[in-house]
């Protein structure tokens, strides 16, 4: 068994005592093979953090499109292949990149000439199963489970249109307080393109918490928008606002004049 072959078992816990000697002893010899470890492991202890519940229609055609469109299996074979394995839905989402992640190392020695090109792979099916995850966790009943799939939104690198558009429907849709706090922070990082910028100077005056707009008009203020000025100053003197509201407007208005 080579070393790629190993890290499923070493996460859990399931080689001998001299095959995790072996594996421990090259794993501080090797950065390499310390990278895909650490990217793994993420996935191995967010599972338990995920909430028990059964996914939408739309969340388990989300997941078979996605593992179609990687591992180039028919669909129909997906259900049989995860029962014997008694995962839950997130979870089958995880370690479905996960084990085709492995499998692009499987039978391959680390050679340094490769290094940097698998290690760039690795990050892209890192990037695509935290979007995964995020999309199928937005689409959940339950507010925890949105909060987390926020939280997984706002880990993404340079996320998709599909993740901003579902970070921008939380922000403006959904019935959860905490759940738009949450999306107004995920989207702040996401503020170098304009029509996310645009997106949220626009989201103040649909909101029906003043929470919301304080966190609007600060994110606004964080990223320097002196774009919003304008609106700032509208909100500032609208008596339709929560006093609070417009006092928060005449303190963005002063740091980005």
């Amino acid at each position: 068994m080579n070393l790629q072959e190993m890290i499923p078992q070493y996460l859990a816990g399931q080689l001998t005592p001299s095959e995790k000697t072996r594996f421990e002893a090259e794993l501080s010899a090797n950065s390499a093979l310390r990278t895909e470890v650490e990217q793994l492991r993420e996935f191995w202890e967010a599972l338990d953090t995920l909430p028990k519940e059964q996914p939408s229609a739309a969340m388990r055609a989300r997941f078979y499109q996605k593992l179609h469109a990687v591992t180039k299996t028919p669909e129909p074979s997906a259900p049989r292949w995860f029962a014997r394995w008694n995962l839950r839905p997130i979870q089958q989402v995880a370690l479905a990149l996960v084990l085709f992640t492995m499998g692009i190392f499987v039978g391959r020695a680390v050679d340094s000439s490769r290094v940097s090109q698998q290690i760039a792979q690795l990050n892209e099916e890192v990037r695509n199963m935290r979007q995964t995850v995020a999309l199928s966790l937005l689409d959940r009943q339950s507010a925890s489970a949105r909060l987390e799939g926020v939280s997984w939104g706002s880990r993404v690198v340079r996320p998709d249109h599909e993740v901003s558009t579902a970070l921008l429907a939380a922000l403006n849709h959904d019935t959860n307080v905490n759940v738009r706090l949450s999306s107004v922070d995920a989207l702040e990082g996401l503020a170098s393109d304009p029509a996310i910028r645009t997106a949220l100077l626009d989201s103040i005056p649909t909101q029906d918490s003043p929470l919301v707009q304080i966190a609007l008009i600060d994110a606004l203020v964080q990223i320097h928008d002196t774009d919003g000025l304008a609106e700032l100053t509208k909100i500032s003197r609208d008596l339709q606002y929560d006093p609070n509201v417009r006092q928060r407007a005449q303190w963005g208005i002063q740091k980005l004049q």
